[in-house]
């Protein structure tokens, strides 16, 4: 009996010291976004695993498309430039699916600009989208392959993010 005491007023103290601090609002935006980031990444997953593209073909000009592989730090305004970009290219792209990850890019966006604000980043001006536009209208033809290279670019830049999503305070 005295064990369960001792356990039960050790339980109620943890509940007390740990339930009075609530999460910055910092906090609370990363939460959101690994929590919105988790749930892209399933529909990503999901959508890559229907078009079955065989990973042996190459098209060129799809520089537009951001790639995280060339850059080590992710810092907020790159994220939110990258994030931006991807709003722009997935309703070009007519594909089952495809809405739903272009809601959840936005939310994306919006909290990471939610966070680039509270890190006081200066706001940048959205790349034009001339170049994106003749870029897919020249590869519409092959826009599966498109959207599976975007999608693919898309998850590994949510990936990063998720596993350093503490160090993502710079601007």
């Amino acid at each position: 009996m005295h064990h369960f005491i001792t356990l039960r007023c050790s339980y109620l103290l943890f509940l007390l010291t740990t339930g009075n601090s609530a999460p910055s609002p910092v906090d609370s935006m990363k939460n959101n976004f690994k929590l919105l980031a988790d749930t892209t990444l399933i529909r990503i997953k999901k959508l890559i695993n229907e078009f079955q593209i065989s990973p042996n073909i190459v098209i060129s000009d799809v520089d537009y498309i951001p790639n995280t592989t060339l850059e080590k730090p992710l810092v907020l305004c790159s994220v939110t430039e990258k994030l931006n970009t991807f709003q722009l290219i997935f309703p070009k792209l007519p594909l089952d699916g495809m809405s739903q990850i272009q809601s959840d890019v936005v939310g994306l966006l919006d909290i990471t600009k939610r966070l680039a604000n509270s890190c006081r980043c200066p706001e940048k001006k959205p790349m034009s989208d001339a170049r994106l536009d003749a870029s897919l209208k020249d590869n519409a033809a092959f826009h599966l392959l498109i959207a599976n290279i975007a999608l693919t670019r898309l998850q590994e830049l949510l990936r990063k993010l998720i596993s350093n999503l503490d160090q993502l305070k710079n601007c």
